[in-house]
């Protein structure tokens, strides 16, 4: 019941069009590292995602390759929430709610291991609200946002795929 007095928005849902575009996306024989960014949970999300679309033969930290990769992914910018301290919510044991505007998604740059100078930039993020108090329980129920971890969403690794096949042809040449 906890876990349902949060919510964040939603990633928006693909299109017939960009399913079909998705589907038939031939990028297996593709290899990603991913280089650690400063802060490595910006490049350990990344490389999870990445993995997650099922779209590449192999993703994994840069440093784990003997040999160099077809790709290195380097984070561009991190994208991250917003800090609110929601007192008034907990004070009123959720009657009044807390809610934001944040920005979730991925930035980074695909840069060829044989020609570096050729940086593919891939960006997938959408601005929302995060709820937190009672009134979440209605803004997941009525189906604009969800009380899991919006990186975790399947909309999200749908959007994230579907925004590297719309470079597929730099990327899966």
């Amino acid at each position: 019941m906890v876990g349902g007095c949060a919510s964040t928005a939603s990633p928006p849902a693909l299109t017939t069009t960009q399913r079909g575009d998705l589907a038939s996306a031939q990028c297996h024989h593709v290899s990603i590292g991913v280089e650690r960014y400063a802060w490595s949970v910006y490049s350990e999300r990344l490389t999870a995602a990445l993995r997650a679309t099922h779209l590449f033969g192999r993703v994994d930290a840069l440093d784990a390759f003997a040999t160099p990769p077809t790709f290195v992914a380097r984070v561009e910018r991190p994208i991250y929430g917003t800090a609110a301290v929601p007192w008034l919510t907990a004070v009123t044991l959720g009657l009044i709610p807390t809610t934001v505007e944040e920005e979730h998604g991925y930035s980074f740059a695909l840069t060829p291991s044989i020609a570096p100078m050729q940086r593919i930039r891939v960006e997938f993020s959408y601005h929302g609200p995060s709820t937190l108090g009672w009134r979440a329980l209605y803004v997941n129920v009525a189906g604009g946002g969800t009380s899991t971890d919006a990186y975790r969403h399947p909309s999200m690794i749908e959007n994230l795929a579907w925004t590297i096949v719309d470079h597929e042809q730099r990327i899966c040449r």
